[in-house]
C-alpha cells in the first residue's frame, strides 16, 4: 500500500485500507441491519469525482459515481461489507476491479474512496466529503418573479424545485448531472428536452445564476438569484 493510501486512511480513523472481507451481501435481505452505511451524495475537495449512496427501491446498497470533468459514470450495488474497529468497508466490484469506500460513524460528513485494478494496485484514493460545493437553500431574482429551492432529501438525491410567483406554476426535478468550468459548478436538471442550469460559484455562496433552455439549446430564460433563507 502507497503512503498515500495510508495516510488517507489515517484521517478515517484506519490503519490501512486492505481488509478482510467478512461478510457478503449478494441480496438485499442479506444486508446486516447493525452495519452503518453512509447515504447522501459525497465529492472530493476538488469536486472532480462525485458518489452517491443509498438504497435502492429494493433495498440494494447502490454506488453511483460521476466524474465531473468528463461526465462518465458508474453504479455498482451490493458490496461485501466489513469492519475494523470504528470502521465500515463496503467493497463494490465491477469485473476485476474494487471499489472501496470506508466509513468512520464519527465523521459522518466523510468517507474514503479507495479503487483497486485486477493487480490489487491503488489507482485512485480520494477523501470525499457531503454536500460539497453544492448550493442549497431559496433564492429568488430581483423582482421576485422566480423562486428556487435547492437541496439534498433524505435519499440523498439533490433536489431543484421552482416557483413561478405570477403563475403559481411549480417543477420538481432532481439528480442533475455535474460538470464544471473554472472555479463554477454546473449542475444541469433535465425535464423532458428541457434543460435548467444552475450554476453556483462557492466564492459567492449566496448566490446562483438560472438558465433554462428549450429543446433547441436556446436560453429561454436567464436569472441572477440571491439566497433568501437557509433550508
Amino acid at each position: 500500500m502507497n503512503i498515500k493510501a495510508l495516510a488517507l486512511a489515517s484521517v478515517i480513523g484506519l490503519s490501512a485500507p486492505a481488509m478482510t472481507e467478512v461478510i457478503t451481501a449478494n441480496k438485499a435481505d442479506a444486508m446486516p441491519t447493525d452495519f452503518v452505511r453512509p447515504t447522501g451524495t459525497f465529492a472530493d475537495v476538488n469536486q472532480e469525482w462525485e458518489i452517491r449512496l443509498y438504497l435502492d427501491q429494493f433495498g440494494a446498497y447502490t454506488y453511483e459515481a460521476t466524474n465531473t470533468k468528463n461526465g462518465s459514470s458508474l453504479t455498482l450495488k451490493n458490496p461485501t461489507i466489513s469492519r475494523e474497529e470504528q470502521a465500515y468497508i463496503y467493497t463494490f466490484k465491477n469485473g476485476k476491479y474494487r471499489y472501496r469506500v470506508i466509513y468512520n460513524a464519527s465523521r459522518p460528513k466523510a468517507i474514503a474512496l479507495y479503487v483497486f485494478n485486477p493487480s490489487g494496485n491503488v489507482i485512485l484514493n480520494r477523501e470525499m466529503f457531503k454536500g460539497y460545493a453544492r448550493p442549497q437553500g431559496t433564492f429568488i431574482d430581483a423582482n421576485q418573479e422566480w423562486v428556487v429551492r435547492l437541496y439534498m432529501n433524505q435519499s440523498g438525491s439533490y433536489i431543484y424545485e421552482g416557483e413561478n410567483t405570477k403563475t403559481g406554476s411549480t417543477l420538481t426535478l432532481k439528480n442533475p448531472k455535474v460538470s464544471r468550468e473554472e472555479q463554477a459548478y454546473i449542475y444541469t436538471f433535465k425535464n423532458g428536452q428541457y434543460r435548467y442550469q444552475v450554476i453556483y460559484n462557492p466564492a459567492n455562496s449566496k448566490a446562483i445564476a438560472l438558465y433554462v433552455f428549450d429543446p433547441n439549446g436556446k436560453a429561454i430564460l436567464t436569472r441572477g438569484m440571491t439566497l433568501d433563507y437557509d433550508v
